[in-house]
């Protein structure tokens, strides 16, 4: 994308408003986020608390290097005339180097830095000083509006001011994190970025133009024309990580004229300027879906836009076949996005051999063919999505993969060998397995004593490689997104496990994966994940105290804790509609009917997974 992501304009604006890191005694840090009255985006009067309002004036005489420098922290939130106030900190070097906006690096940490006085030996002067800042980093939001945690949940984040003296007063010469001739630093307490910031999502296509994927940002509740900024974010392709795996439809010179909430109104009126020649059917109803979803998007919290009317160069368009130039999402349906459905859950028994327990019965029946007998014992088992093939692991022959087609078991007049495991790999050692939606088999584990990662077409063929990011040791869970882009997995690092987001990047006979970054960085030990829905992962993690289930938001937002269950080795879910299975040490299946909820033991088993 040769722009910048215009959200981190606003990014920009809901920081510095709140930057009030050394904040009074009565700054709000807990409640709802109605409560917390934002500052105007237009760069008007501060409009937050009353006590640090009057905290936030200029430099006083007498004032030394710490005070000086705490006070510039307080009053950078203030936008009045491009901060006009703080920039009296600052001498006419510094003023000119700083850019608080647009493109400012924005680093969230965990409250109140450490502001001290540290002044090096060869630059001793009682003309020159240098103020340090120590905090703990939790994380930090990205050029394209993406949270991305600290690893392991925090690291200590040193900032140095530098000082001198101006006319006796003490002025700030240089700052933090110059990147040529300018410094865009800035940060922002936990607790003021939860208050201030809402996640939500921007949805692209994936490379054949059929399914949308999620792209998580976070945008200041104060923005002034959030629709505008969502839709001015569709109009490139996405940056980061899901560079090459997901596309934006919008043709090149695209820009809104207009985006409108009429008062009373839940509809967003659309109109782009663009090339007549890009204004196709096909290329429009695509446009529609991006804005419908992203402009109405509900995956974390409730929505005031619930449909959207596309006009052209001014011109209302309207969907072939429709009455009606507003569309919603039952325009664009989206089952990738949407809950699943009632699923039929797959496991195995003690012997190897592989039941499932449909969606519509109480009761467990062998699965078709070979699988559903102990004949090959397997140990682990991936159901592909449309529930037609099987993978399942033996430990035999130093480890190897089998593959079935279920659906071709099934048939009343099958074949001997429709009705067989078929050997798709040998000396694998497969420590992951899951399916994607174009029966595609995604393989982790370890071949030769190295990490090797595979992808299987499920009617034949050689298996691709799949290039990792660095620094995987081993993966120990791997799961494909319902969306075919996104893929969860688990590794090993010398620092230890880590939850990661990738995205799946494809070329001529390459396969690359594209790391996200760190989820669920708050988590001791993961040891098994699976898709919630299409923002959460659930997640077993195994704390000292025993395993705990956690639901980790795929945003970089913090997990929350869901239950606890005594030896908890792995976990599958589908959604709300369906219970949630963990595999315990016991050799049986514990179910809970849904996220908190108590845990009971119906099953023996083990192994236990949905499609996908």
């Amino acid at each position: 994308m040769a722009r910048r992501h215009p959200l981190l304009r606003w990014l920009v604006v809901a920081l510095a408003a709140l930057a009030t890191v050394a904040g009074c005694a009565d700054v709000p840090t807990s409640g709802p986020l109605q409560s917390t009255k934002l500052p105007a985006n237009g760069g008007g009067q501060q409009q937050g608390n009353p006590c640090c309002a009057q905290i936030m004036s200029p430099p006083e005489p007498g004032w030394g290097p710490v005070q000086l420098v705490q006070n510039f922290i307080l009053a950078s939130a203030d936008f009045g005339q491009d901060h006009a106030i703080a920039r009296q900190y600052l001498t006419a070097a510094a003023n000119s180097s700083w850019r608080p906006g647009p493109g400012p690096a924005v680093t969230v940490i965990a409250g109140t830095p450490d502001v001290s006085s540290v002044l090096p030996p060869q630059l001793n002067s009682p003309k020159t000083s240098i103020v340090e800042i120590t905090a703990k980093e939790l994380g930090a939001v990205n050029s394209t509006g993406q949270y991305i945690p600290a690893p392991d949940g925090q690291k200590s984040l040193i900032q140095r001011f530098g000082l001198r003296l101006v006319n006796r007063q003490w002025r700030i010469d240089s700052l933090p994190a110059l990147t040529g001739k300018l410094s865009r630093e800035m940060l922002l307490s936990k607790d003021f970025f939860q208050l201030a910031y809402q996640p939500r999502n921007l949805y692209y296509f994936d490379p054949y133009y059929k399914r949308l994927v999620p792209d998580p940002v976070f945008l200041p509740i104060g923005t002034a024309d959030p629709a505008t900024a969502l839709v001015n974010a569709l109009l490139a392709d996405p940056r980061g990580w899901l560079e090459d795996a997901a596309y934006s439809e919008f043709p090149a010179g695209s820009h809104p004229l207009r985006v409108q909430i009429p008062p009373g109104s839940k509809t967003a009126i659309v109109d782009l300027n663009m090339p007549k020649s890009a204004a196709t059917r096909s290329s429009l109803a695509e446009m529609s879906a991006q804005l419908v979803w992203t402009l109405t998007s509900t995956s974390y919290g409730s929505r005031t836009i619930q449909a959207v009317k596309l006009e052209v160069n001014g011109r209302a368009w309207t969907p072939p076949g429709s009455a009606s130039a507003v569309q919603d999402r039952s325009d664009y349906p989206q089952p990738c996005l949407q809950p699943p459905r009632r699923q039929s859950l797959y496991f195995l028994t003690a012997s190897g051999a592989v039941r499932v327990l449909p969606s519509h019965r109480s009761a467990s029946e062998p699965a078709p063919g070979q699988a559903g007998t102990s004949q090959v014992p397997l140990t682990s088992i991936a159901i592909s999505p449309d529930q037609h093939y099987l993978a399942g692991t033996s430990p035999s022959a130093g480890g190897t993969l089998y593959t079935a087609d279920l659906a071709a078991a099934a048939q009343p007049r099958a074949s001997q060998s429709a009705r067989d495991l078929h050997v798709r790999l040998a000396g694998l050692k497969v420590s992951a397995a899951s399916w994607d939606h174009q029966d595609e088999l995604w393989v982790a584990g370890t071949m030769h004593g190295r990490l090797a990662v595979r992808m299987f077409q499920g009617r034949g063929g050689s298996p691709v490689t799949v290039t990792l990011p660095p620094g995987i040791q081993q993966i120990t869970a791997l799961r494909v997104a319902p969306d075919g882009v996104r893929v969860a997995l688990i590794v090993s690092t010398k620092a230890g496990p880590r939850v990661l987001l990738a995205a799946v990047v494809r070329s001529t006979n390459q396969i690359t994966l594209s790391s996200a970054g760190q989820l669920g960085a708050d988590l001791a030990d993961p040891s098994s994940l699976s898709w919630y829905d299409a923002d959460h992962l659930l997640v077993v993690d195994q704390a000292q105290s025993g395993p705990q289930l956690f639901e980790v938001p795929v945003n970089g937002d913090r997990s929350t804790f869901q239950s606890v269950e005594p030896g908890m080795i792995s976990i599958t879910a589908a959604g709300p509609q369906n219970s949630l299975f963990a595999t315990l040490q016991t050799g049986q299946l514990a179910r809970s009917v849904g996220l908190g909820e108590l845990w009971s033991t119906p099953l023996a088993g083990r192994a236990a997974t949905y499609p996908g």
